[in-house]
């Protein structure tokens, strides 16, 4: 492959991105006594002068004054965490290794400099193959955070030798919190993301800022159980309701956090790190003393733009990371440099100091690293599940076995035979109509529609119903020519009809060129897509008419379609206008007076049998194969290609019958397969979020379904389609917005992927049998005893025998459940609204916070201060008249 280098060039002296090398390398002894074979998980913790191993006890407690070096080896698709036990394999098992080195917010130069010896020991131990990841509190790597799923601590170094036991912890994180030992008591920081637990002699008080998710709250009160701490000297109290605190309790909070000093920073808990699927390829190379790094022109990263093994390359993710490639030619001292050089380039660039840095060696990438190369992962994909493209291997299938052998349903995405009944409609901007049931179903480019399907259940059995997990899917299909208004009543429709059906339901959004397997599969592999009105043009009585349906596309005197595929969900055929080639490897049925099923020389006979199905739903076809066409199918396709559309010569079939082609210049015979390659990835799982409207996603590494968390929405993408998981206890907010996350996933997933590619919303306990065969082991009833954050809450309450901190009601629908008044006003919306103090808010408008509406400033006070000032609760004071509340609000200089 040809590849330009662009003139961007950085340069580097040879000595700072090799200070750290060593030479008569010695292994420290800890590192020797672990087995190369073994499949483990080491932490070790870097003093000034030694290598300490961490006891298996205190892993996951991290100073910030120290580094930290972590090892991990398993075998390829094989995780290890905190918990794994040591065991050794047997000899020539491959395994993946992994060293990190973890860097507090404290940690002295000399450490970090020590640090970089012992990982060049270590690396070098295991023959310098390891991938190497750079990693710094507060910015850990995915991989990272897959070792402690139940959260890690970081200590503070300023109060190891403190005396008082007393202690201010922030937690943080949604998927994996985080514990952070605050150097003092203050209200400096407080933040309105995090949850604070304030811990004394006598109790500790839990602190729920208000924009902390439930998933957040919930594990702090797990962390709570976790450190022991007795549930009846547990205080919790909600940010803004300090003032209604017992006054007791009140009275010892105001002794560590006087409420007159009470500042709550608005500042996200969560680091804005800018999505970025745009990776940027440097070409490493040494001119004298010097490292210059010439910049490759790549738009979409391949695995043969790392083609020469003899150097080392960068890639540039921005803040998402720096990674370096090495060639398992290239100089010895190229590996060892390698982490240097990408903190050079990271200074050079001017990133912050947080930014990762990871080094991967030819022949041993991770599979973070090889999903940035789409086609590179599809080959690895396929390697890793030791099978064929899926087309070769289920050939025939039924529903019964779909639902009994939920691996099958995963790798083919079929839910199940596609024999089930189907509702089709033809959606625009302001019509919806319902196609007659037809044996030959026809799309148009410019069209949307919307399939209504219910699933074919193999048996009544109770448990194949819960195998199969949904019994109507909802699609939606837009067409490549579709216009924007039609799209989006379309979707409305859709999704209006996905939100009636309340149980085991799915939809399933997709747009032409993007079809789903089952989709395809309930058309039996015959779906015809026909260009839009827009295109074609038809002769008729010499004058040029638009075509307005399907009915009078298909009666077209002449038409070429492409078939694709070599299965019944693979397969479809589309309409080819103009006509200028035809693959040796495809096939067409081709429409003139008479049906022709044209296949290439190189077309496989699935392809061709799928192709002759097509050509039978037209009527009775004749199957031509490359280069033994009778002269009737030229002089037929000549026809065609006489079309207005078309330009070029075309001349007569030869006079000797000669079945080789007789078009010249517009026609030639195109021995290049141009079927699109649908990516067929290995599946990954990303929590997402939305937060003061940006987007969030994290990736969990070695997912379970144990990580899906109910009170979270995940997506779960397979590069054919991306699953959007809905948790039961997910906020209001984040259920309304799914589509917008989809989107917002898709634009910011960190490898090049179609903006169009399929999207299927799913909700919890009403998973698909394709989604379900993604996880290892699926249980049923994992969620049957699940404790929601409100449960816990008022265990906690109770076992305390402690009022909650602010008014409390009771539950009209069990009668004696407690439900705290700052989750009734989260129907108001009052609490997630930023929060100011009341004189900022009394200033004049053009002086005002950007995110406060003049006409709404009350909303923006904190709970303790409306009812200080209005000497009523915020939700009292929405009941009252318009005019009231308008005087209240002049009366206290908030109008």
């Amino acid at each position: 492959m040809n590849q330009r280098l662009a003139m961007l060039q950085f340069n580097f002296i040879r000595q700072e991105v090799c200070s750290n090398s060593i030479s008569d390398l010695k292994v420290d002894a800890s590192f020797r006594k672990i087995a190369k074979n073994a499949i483990c998980f080491h932490i070790w913790k870097i003093e000034e002068d030694r290598l300490e191993a961490e006891p298996k006890a205190q892993y996951g407690n991290f100073i910030d004054d120290c580094a930290y070096i972590i090892y991990a080896a398993a075998p390829k698709g094989i995780y290890v965490n905190q918990e794994t036990i040591t065991r050794e394999t047997k000899p020539g098992t491959y395994l993946e290794r992994f060293i990190h080195f973890w860097l507090g917010e404290k940690v002295s130069e000399q450490k970090r400099s020590n640090v970089a010896h012992k990982i060049q020991e270590l690396d070098s131990y295991f023959n310098n193959v390891a991938t190497e990841y750079r990693e710094t509190q507060g910015n850990e790597s995915a991989r990272f955070l897959s070792y402690f799923k139940k959260g890690f601590t970081i200590l503070s170094s300023s109060l190891i030798a403190s005396k008082s036991s007393n202690r201010l912890y922030q937690l943080h994180g949604r998927k994996w919190l985080r514990c952070i030992e605050m150097d003092s008591i203050s209200w400096d920081y407080f933040g309105s993301d995090y949850i604070m637990l304030l811990k004394t002699e006598t109790n500790t008080f839990v602190w729920i800022g208000r924009s902390s998710s439930t998933a957040e709250r919930r594990s702090a009160l797990d962390w709570v159980t976790k450190l022991g701490m007795n549930a009846s000297n547990v205080v919790i109290v909600d940010d803004g309701y300090e003032q209604s605190l017992p006054e007791k309790l009140k009275n010892q909070w105001n002794s560590f956090l006087p409420l007159s000093q009470r500042v709550v920073s608005q500042v996200s808990a969560t680091p804005d790190r800018q999505q970025n699927n745009k990776i940027k390829i440097y070409k490493c190379g040494y001119r004298g003393t010097r490292l210059h790094l010439d910049q490759l022109d790549v738009v979409i990263p391949t695995k043969e733009d790392l083609s020469d093994t003899s150097t080392a390359y960068v890639l540039d993710g921005c803040l998402q990371g720096i990674w370096l490639w090495v060639g398992n030619m290239a100089p010895h001292q190229d590996k060892i440099s390698a982490m240097g050089n990408g903190r050079a380039f990271v200074k050079k660039k001017k990133y912050p100091y947080s930014t990762p840095v990871i080094r991967v060696v030819q022949g041993h990438e991770p599979v973070e690293f090889i999903r940035l190369f789409p086609n590179w992962q599809q080959d690895a994909t396929e390697s890793i599940m030791a099978i064929k493209p899926v087309s070769t291997i289920f050939k025939r299938f039924d529903a019964l076995t779909l639902s009994q052998r939920p691996k099958m349903a995963a790798d083919t995405q079929l839910i199940d035979d596609g024999t089930g009944e189907r509702k089709i409609y033809h959606v625009t901007k302001d019509q919806i109509m319902e196609k007659s049931q037809s044996k030959t179903v026809i799309f148009i480019t410019n069209h949307c529609y919307v399939v209504e399907y219910t699933v074919m259940l193999p048996t009544a059995s109770l448990a194949d119903a819960q195998n199969v997990g949904v019994s109507t899917i909802i699609y939606q299909w837009n067409g490549s020519e579709a216009n924007a208004d039609d799209i989006a009543n379309c979707e409305r429709f859709a999704l209006n009809t996905f939100e009636k059906l309340h149980k085991k339901a799915m939809f399933v959004q997709m747009c032409e060129y993007d079809e789903t397997p089952h989709f395809l599969q309930i058309f039996d592999g015959k779906l015809i897509i026909l260009q839009s009105e827009r295109t074609l043009l038809s002769h008729h009585n010499n004058n040029l008419n638009y075509i307005s349906n399907e009915l009078s596309l298909m009666n077209r005197d002449y038409f070429v379609l492409r078939v694709y595929g070599d299965t019944s969900y693979n397969a479809k055929a589309t309409e080819v206008y103009p006509l200028n080639t035809m693959s040796g490897k495809e096939c067409y049925v081709v429409k003139t007076s008479h049906i022709w099923v044209w296949c290439g020389q190189s077309s496989t006979g699935d392809a061709r049998e799928m192709a002759k199905n097509i050509g039978s739903l037209l009527g009775e076809c004749s199957l031509v194969v490359e280069g033994k066409e009778p002269k009737e199918f030229w002089r037929s396709l000549t026809t065609y290609m006489s079309q207005p559309l078309i330009n070029g010569s075309i001349s007569s079939g030869s006079s000797n019958g000669s079945s080789t082609s007789p078009l010249n210049g517009s026609f030639v015979y195109n021995n290049n397969n141009n079927n699109v390659t649908k990516l067929r990835l290995q599946p990954q799982l990303f929590l997402a979020w939305l937060q003061r409207g940006k987007f969030f996603m994290r990736e969990v590494i070695g997912y379970e379904q144990s990580d899906l968390s109910p009170e979270s929405i995940y997506v779960l993408d397979t590069g054919l389609l991306s699953y959007i998981w809905l948790g039961r206890q997910a906020s209001t907010y984040e259920k309304d917005k799914y589509m917008k996350i989809a989107q917002l996933y898709l634009e910011s997933v960190p490898i090049a992927r179609r903006p169009t590619t399929a999207v299927a919303v799913i909700r919890q306990d009403d998973e698909p049998n394709t989604f379900k065969g993604l996880f290892e082991n699926w249980d049923h009833n994992l969620w049957n005893n699940y404790v929601s954050y409100e449960l816990k809450r008022q265990a906690f309450m109770k076992q305390g025998n402690m009022p909650n901190t602010n008014d409390t009601i009771t539950n009209g629908i069990n009668g004696n459940g407690i439900i705290p008044s700052v989750l009734k006003n989260h129907l108001k919306d009052f609490d997630l609204h930023h929060k100011y103090p009341i004189v900022t808010l009394q200033q004049e408008t053009d002086l005002l916070p950007p995110e406060v509406n003049p006409l709404k400033r009350e909303v923006h006070l904190t709970h303790d201060d409306f009812v200080s000032l209005f000497n009523m609760s915020f939700w009292e004071f929405d009941e009252l008249p318009v005019w009231k509340k308008q005087e209240l609000k002049k009366k206290y200089k908030l109008f």
